[in-house]
């Protein structure tokens, strides 16, 4: 999985955001994930466990994590192997 941000302010130390605090967010939603029957997951229950709709999954709820900041979530890419992959820009 590939997670994009932006910006267009930097922190006083020339950061968009710390990638210590964005993957902490980001893995507390695949820990959701990982292992698991997605069809059993709430969510893909009427819903098609694509690596697209995996990627708006994420990028939905990663959005949520993220609140209100000068930080954008703007792609969430899901790689279902080492030359495939899907991204979900809204």
């Amino acid at each position: 999985m590939e997670v994009t941000v932006s910006t267009e302010t930097l922190d006083e130390a020339g950061m968009a955001i710390d990638f210590t605090l964005l993957k902490q967010k980001t893995n507390d939603i695949i820990k959701q994930l990982d292992h698991q029957y997605l069809n059993e997951i709430p969510y893909f229950k009427n819903t098609n466990p694509s690596s697209e709709n995996i990627a708006a999954y994420i990028f939905n709820l990663l959005k949520k994590k993220l609140g209100d900041t000068t930080v954008k979530l703007t792609k969430v890419s899901v790689w279902e192997s080492e030359n495939s992959m899907a991204s979900y820009i809204p």
